[in-house]
């Protein structure tokens, strides 16, 4: 891999680079010096924007989704990425295997059981459901196909789907601005572009820490459970330091080294996890459950998607709306990674691989550990709802092991499976995130400046650490939020320059 070792010789695009990285550090230090006021601050600003805009974050969903559907099946499904002669640069398995871990993979692991859980104890007003009951049993499987799903992976597909299309239509600058080409024209104002990268690259930074702190926030559950006598905060820290020292080892050796081979690995472990808990488990009330899922899904997708009876409900803004903000807030900077590895794929290669294979793995697996968790808690609903309350999400799929009898075999394999996870994720966000700030682009765009991943990374790290010891993981996860908005209006933008080249796909191609 090319390396690029002047990032003290300012090898940064300053207006994209230094603004994000500054105001992240200042964020940092806020939350440990005015803890309270930082979370109370930023809380209210994030519930302005779910209350404000919870209509506008459903519905440029439903459009994305729509959207999607509309491209696989269009004629433009036959147009290769590149053009003609492009050749791809990674087999199907490996580009399936990079796409699955760079987007969701760590969240299917963390909230597979926290979730339905949580509807299952504490269903929505507007259901009218009994906690506990079998109706609320089956809507839980419902609403968790619904926000790990199909939706999620259109917000991620169709931004990268429209990069992938303006990229490698003619030789332009890695930037979102590319992306809105079709509506501003060939040739948009430097200012646009500077302050999308800008602002995007804040909100991936944000995300990507409340992701990390998620992850470190359930391996330490996962060892503690182990070795009860440990320290939490030394723990945390270590556990910060072993993923940012793998991580960089896999930076070092690019895409189709380092990220390819994690993804490769990580998908096996996947699947491992999968089928032990198939095996071990009880076989029909998991494919039952897989059943209902699917079901209630697609029985409550229009009622969910339009907000028609939970327009206004604390349940839509926490659940709905704030899963919606969390994804968009990624999607920009995280498209320009899909895009780029798409070269000499078809629209509907792409699509398959970015949106219907992934979508379908992740409901799978949410039938699995749902359906599981929530056939135990519907026996002992108390047990469950006081470790919830007290001890956290990040404690239910550990009880979850225990009741199935394999804790030590599930725990261990879980463990590892969060680490190796985020790793990958973490590869790939940061690739899109030294791609964007890098000044001097190299001529090959699956090469990019691994000094800047390591500054990233480590960043990244050092902010989780930071607020998971001091103030909680609530500040970063607020923040991220908060970069949902202007990412809400982009998407939208995008959404419309997809409908302008599936109308007249020769013009812009």
């Amino acid at each position: 891999m090319t390396r690029n070792t002047i990032f003290f010789g300012f090898n940064v695009r300053p207006w994209v680079f230094w603004p994000p990285f500054i105001l992240l550090i200042v964020a940092v230090f806020s939350s440990i010096i005015f803890p309270e006021s930082f979370i109370s601050v930023f809380r209210n600003i994030q519930q302005l924007i779910l209350r404000n805009f919870s209509l506008g974050f459903s519905w440029v969903s439903l459009l994305m989704t729509l959207l999607t559907i509309a491209a696989l099946f269009s004629p433009i499904g036959k147009y290769k990425i590149g053009g003609k002669n492009a050749i791809p640069r990674l087999n199907r398995i490996s580009w399936f295997a990079i796409v699955l871990c760079t987007t969701i993979a760590v969240g299917i692991l963390f909230w597979g059981s926290a979730e339905p859980l949580s509807h299952f104890l504490f269903p929505p007003d507007f259901k009218r459901f009994e906690p506990n009951s079998e109706e609320a049993k089956s809507f839980a499987l419902g609403a968790l196909y619904f926000h790990w799903g199909f939706t999620p992976y259109a917000i991620y597909a169709v931004p990268a789907l429209v990069f992938a299309l303006m990229y490698y239509s003619g030789k332009s600058r890695f930037s979102l601005g590319i992306m809105l080409r079709p509506i501003l024209g060939s040739s948009p104002h430097p200012f646009w572009e500077t302050g999308l990268d800008m602002f995007s690259l804040f909100a991936l930074v944000t995300g990507m820490a409340a992701a990390l702190g998620a992850g470190i926030l359930s391996l330490s559950g996962g060892f503690l459970a182990f070795f009860p006598d440990l320290d939490p905060t030394f723990l945390t820290g270590l556990i910060t330091l072993a993923i940012l020292i793998t991580f960089i080892i896999s930076a070092s050796t690019g895409i189709e080294k380092g990220i390819k081979n994690l993804s490769l690995f990580n998908l096996g472990f996947f699947f491992l996890i999968a089928i032990l808990f198939v095996i071990l488990g009880e076989k029909a009330q998991i494919f039952s459950s897989i059943g209902i899922g699917f079901k209630e899904y697609f029985t409550n997708f229009a009622d969910l998607s339009l907000q028609l009876s939970g327009a206004g409900n604390t349940w839509t803004y926490d659940w709905s709306t704030f899963n919606f903000a969390m994804w968009m807030a990624w999607a920009p900077m995280t498209a320009l990674f899909l895009g780029k590895i798409a070269i000499g794929r078809t629209v509907r290669e792409f699509l398959l691989v970015n949106w219907l294979f992934p979508a379908l793995f992740c409901l799978i697996w949410m039938g699995i550990f749902g359906g599981t968790t929530l056939d135990f808690a519907a026996d002992n609903p108390l047990i469950y709802k006081n470790l919830f309350l007290n001890s956290g999400p990040e404690s239910i799929i550990y009880k979850v092991f225990e009741d199935m009898g394999y804790f030590k075999v599930f725990a261990q394999l879980f463990i590892l499976g969060i680490f190796i996870s985020y790793v990958t994720a973490a590869d790939s966000s940061t690739d899109a995130l030294a791609s964007i700030s890098m000044k001097k682009q190299t001529g090959d765009p699956f090469r990019s400046d691994t000094n800047l991943k390591v500054i990233w990374g480590v960043l990244i790290g050092f902010l989780s650490w930071v607020m998971i010891t001091f103030s909680g993981i609530d500040g970063v996860r607020i923040l991220s939020v908060i970069g949902g908005l202007p990412a809400l209006f982009f998407l939208l933008l995008v959404s419309i320059s997809l409908v302008l080249i599936l109308i007249s796909p020769k013009k812009y191609l």
